[in-house]
């Protein structure tokens, strides 16, 4: 009676992971696959637009296709290797390879002017709270949950299988 119940509870656990990681991978695939990147909103300067923990869809843009009133990815010019997402409110007057860029909730503008060579991409889409889950599967987390844990489960139900029947046979270890 206790193999049918770990049957059906194997059988309960499989159907969610599939129904959870097939999904999933699909996404990531079609993300590589478009060329678009993820990006996990860690700040709450795009609120309410884009609350804290949102995953964002970013895409590629050519600099001359920005416009005001889009949300841009771009690496913030006074902290390098910082990446920003806010709103483009204008192009710089002086300049027209440069544009000034605020967040939704910020009351002013932001204090450099975002040069055209700086621009990432354009936010597509978003999804709440999925930033934080993207946030927190980085390495290793990820790695040991989504690979170490599926690898241990399957050694451990090959080892039991081979002791079944080891059992099975009468035969002893060699």
């Amino acid at each position: 009676m206790a193999a049918g119940w770990r049957g059906g509870l194997t059988a309960a656990l499989a159907a969610v992971v599939v129904a959870f990681l097939l999904p999933l991978a699909t996404f990531l695939v079609a993300t590589w696959l478009l060329g678009w990147q993820l990006q996990a909103v860690l700040s709450g300067s795009m609120s309410p637009t884009y609350p804290v923990g949102s995953l964002l869809v970013v895409g590629q843009i050519n600099a001359s296709d920005v416009r005001a009133g889009m949300p841009i990815v771009f690496e913030d010019p006074l902290e390098p290797g910082r990446i920003v997402t806010h709103r483009v409110i204008g192009p710089v007057p002086e300049d027209a390879s440069a544009f000034r860029t605020r967040g939704d909730a910020n009351a002013a503008a932001d204090p450099a002017a975002i040069p055209a060579r700086l621009v990432r991409g354009k936010v597509l889409w978003s999804v709440s709270v999925l930033g934080t889950m993207l946030d927190w599967l980085k390495w290793p987390t990820g790695f040991v949950l989504l690979v170490g844990v599926p690898g241990a489960i399957l050694l451990a139900s090959e080892l039991r299988r081979r002791v079944t029947i080891i059992r099975r046979s009468g035969a002893g270890p060699a």
